[in-house]
């Protein structure tokens, strides 16, 4: 077993200043053209500016990110001739930026053939920084990157230790302009890296810690958020969280949840984080009749004080809470509320089925995932 992270992780107000021990001949700021028009890379541009680093924007990554544009963005690293790739957004530019630098450093790779126990080529030519601007995806402290091949439709899930940046900068004021109904979804996405590693067959007593923390951080810190979006303090203690499932799971792995989140993701052109949110409950149910699944449920929900007790209530009771959580940020519940229709999900249901069984969550799920399960879980979510 290894545990891997960033070589550091400043976090905390003013963790910006660490991109200061970063020194580059010239940057590629990858972000995308929200978060440019906000005007919420600013900081680290003013930052770059002042310490004479040239740098050059690239903001065409997609809420979901594809492989085409992030071999757009690896052409102009190498216009530029850049030594240093800053991502600066959430999950989906950190991903795409990952991507980019793939290309960037191996231009005739195919990115599907990336797997974890072969070599990958990376830092000859760029180091890597992730600054979140959500508090959710951990992409900034693991080793994953989840990109859409257009032309199969198909969400690759893909890991490599390589890809784990050199520096994440888990700064509180980027996540200061983050609407709520964003932060409740990116939430739940990192509410379930936790679940999920502290469950998954690669489970171990690294990520355990990790992923206990993170969960106390987001039962505590969500609602104050929620109650006062300006709220810094919460603010910051949700960012760390988040970035601590990040490794919880970069260090054990993802499950079925991601696995089916993903497909659907990719079929029916949903987002990530709310689907996540539709399907967690569902997929934590019918890992519930496990005997070692309802145990470490229930470890949970004692560990967060919802019962006094290590027993089966407890886990039931944290699938419960779950729920109250999801409808108390008015997040969605069902497929059924982003317009989906039946004869929609009939149509695509068998590459439903296919893209989950194939995701690499699905390998390591506590319990095991097949086609009739996939389906029926689909129409109960429905």
């Amino acid at each position: 077993w290894y545990f891997c992270s960033p070589r550091k992780i400043a976090f905390g107000e003013e963790a910006l200043e660490a991109l200061r021990e970063v020194h580059a001949k010239k940057a590629l700021v990858v972000t995308d053209t929200t978060l440019l028009q906000l005007g919420t890379i600013q900081p680290v541009l003013d930052l770059l500016k002042e310490e004479d680093i040239p740098f050059v924007i690239f903001s065409a990554i997609q809420p979901e990110p594809a492989i085409p544009p992030s071999r757009e963005g690896a052409k102009l690293a190498e216009q530029e001739d850049v030594d240093l790739i800053i991502a600066v957004g959430g999950g989906s530019v950190i991903d795409g930026a990952k991507a980019i630098w793939v290309f960037y450093e191996n231009p005739d790779l195919d990115i599907a053939e990336v797997f974890p126990e072969d070599p990958l080529v990376l830092r000859q030519k760029a180091g890597f920084v992730a600054i979140p601007t959500t508090s959710g995806t951990g992409s900034d402290a693991n080793w994953a990157i989840v990109i859409k091949n257009p032309e199969t439709k198909q969400k690759l899930s893909l890991a490599h230790r390589e890809l784990i940046p050199d520096l994440a900068i888990v700064d509180p004021q980027f996540t200061k302009a983050l609407p709520l109904s964003l932060t409740a979804a990116t939430a739940f996405d990192a509410l379930t890296h936790a679940i999920e590693a502290f469950t998954v067959e690669w489970r171990n007593d690294f990520s355990d810690g990790l992923a206990l923390q993170a969960l106390k951080l987001i039962f505590e810190f969500l609602p104050q958020v929620m109650a006062d979006k300006d709220n810094m303090v919460a603010r910051e203690k949700l960012h760390n969280a988040a970035t601590m499932a990040g490794l919880a799971f970069g260090n054990s792995q993802i499950g079925g949840v991601h696995a089916l989140a993903h497909s659907l993701g990719a079929v029916l052109s949903l987002p990530h984080a709310q689907v996540v949110a539709v399907v967690l409950p569902h997929m934590m149910r019918y890992c519930l009749s496990e005997p070692i699944i309802e145990q470490r449920y229930a470890e949970i929900a004692y560990t967060l004080q919802l019962v006094n007790t290590l027993d089966a209530k407890g886990a039931h009771t944290l699938i419960d809470k779950i729920e109250e959580f999801r409808k108390s940020f008015d997040l969605k519940t069902k497929l059924s509320d982003f317009g989906v229709t039946k004869s929609l999900l009939e149509e695509k249901m068998p590459l439903i089925i296919e893209f989950a069984l194939n995701d690499t969550g699905s390998l390591v799920n506590p319990k095991e995932l097949n086609k009739e399960i996939i389906r029926t879980l689909c129409y109960t979510m429905f």
